[in-house]
């Protein structure tokens, strides 16, 4: 296991951490922040998603500056800005049920290239109950995933947003 505490460097590289754990490491070292500190997250990739994780779970908490951005390496400095409990779980956006925060019901898939989006919404709402409702964020209207949620029996109601992202609500029949 890596270990995740807080050290004196503010860098927290994870270039070598694996896809499926690396979202929820970064969160954590980021709860173990006192408010007001920063760490500088080093990636391989615009590290996007997580972005729009943080600002889904805890929007006015935290701040983002990019410090590099690629093509090789990306730097971007996140600060704490306040006090935050931590959710029981947090989502790998590389596991099945990808940026869905626990027994929330939404699916935050903005900044990944097609046709990840619609294959992760696909297999989300696969695992939904009966009368169970998924909320999807997706960076465009979502054309061809709406035809195939309703070939596959779900309903669905999409609307563009005010930021100009889209938001899909999929209940299955």
């Amino acid at each position: 296991m890596i270990n995740t505490t807080i050290s004196d460097d503010p860098r927290f590289d994870v270039r070598e951490i694996p896809c499926r754990v690396k979202h929820p490491q970064i969160l954590q070292r980021w709860f173990q922040l006192p408010v007001g500190a920063h760490f500088v997250l080093v990636n391989d990739h615009d590290p996007v998603p997580l972005y729009y994780q943080f600002d889904a779970l805890f929007p006015d908490a935290f701040t983002w500056e990019y410090l590099e951005q690629g093509p090789e390496v990306f730097q971007v400095k996140i600060t704490k800005l306040a006090a935050v409990t931590p959710p029981a779980a947090i989502a790998s956006p590389c596991a099945p049920d990808a940026g869905v925060p626990v027994a929330a019901g939404e699916l935050d898939v903005r900044g990944l290239m097609p046709p990840e989006p619609m294959i992760r919404i696909l297999e989300a709402a696969a695992t939904l109950p009966a009368g169970g409702q998924l909320r999807a964020r997706t960076d465009r209207r979502p054309v061809h995933l709406l035809a195939e949620i309703e070939a596959r029996g779900f309903r669905q109601q999409s609307e563009e947003q005010s930021d100009g992202s889209w938001r899909t609500i999929i209940e299955r029949a």
